[in-house]
């Protein structure tokens, strides 16, 4: 049976997050993940011949999943914001690069772990300044619609409103992350909730 490339790419990237949550972003060797996965070192090889290639791969599938889910939603959203609650339809767009459930948040720790490890790489920057430009693109995406709909409030900026949704982004992931008794799912939607109501204030 022939081998589905994608799927295997896939399952060394999570045998690579499964061991840089366990035991930090160095022990992720093209051998230890291998041998993780359940391979051999050559079948490893076979995709990714370095261990930089295959952190920088599993890095950037961090994104790649954030990215898909983004795009899974994007339906529905559209029909909120045109008939519907073009509110929940924000909210529901910025959930998707919140840690709320165990996947994201397995996601958000590795995410942390590999940009942590490699603060002088300047593939891990690049990697993450293109994640960062995602991210601010939702927001101002989601800025844009509530100003195209009418729905923000005389004075606002929407260059500025953007930037702060986005320092609520990171702000709200490192509660969940950190924070001794991290504000659930429904907590974080209705913080994104008040906070996008609020923008139809003016200032």
């Amino acid at each position: 049976m022939p081998i589905d490339h994608d799927q295997r790419r896939a399952e060394l990237a999570d045998a690579v997050w499964r061991i840089v949550l366990r035991e930090g972003v160095p022990a992720a060797s093209v051998r230890g993940v291998a041998r993780e996965a359940g391979l051999s070192t050559g079948s490893v090889r076979y995709f990714f011949t370095t261990q930089d290639e295959l952190l920088r791969f599993a890095m950037r599938e961090v994104v790649s999943r954030a990215e898909r889910r983004v795009q899974a939603g994007a339906g529905w959203r559209t029909r909120e914001v045109g008939e519907g609650d073009p509110i929940a339809a924000g909210v529901d767009l910025l959930k998707q690069v919140l840690p709320l459930d165990a996947e994201r948040l397995t996601e958000a720790r590795v995410w942390f772990a590999f940009t942590a490890h490699g603060t002088t790489d300047p593939d891990v920057r690049r990697i993450r300044q293109e994640a960062d430009e995602g991210v601010k693109g939702l927001c101002r995406t989601c800025v844009s619609d509530l100003d195209g709909l009418g729905l923000l409030g005389a004075g606002r900026d929407l260059a500025l409103e953007a930037e702060r949704l986005w320092a609520l982004l990171d702000g709200l992931t490192l509660h969940v992350l950190l924070a001794p008794e991290p504000p659930g799912p429904d907590a974080v939607a209705a913080v994104l909730d008040r906070h996008l109501r609020d923008l139809g204030l003016n200032t």
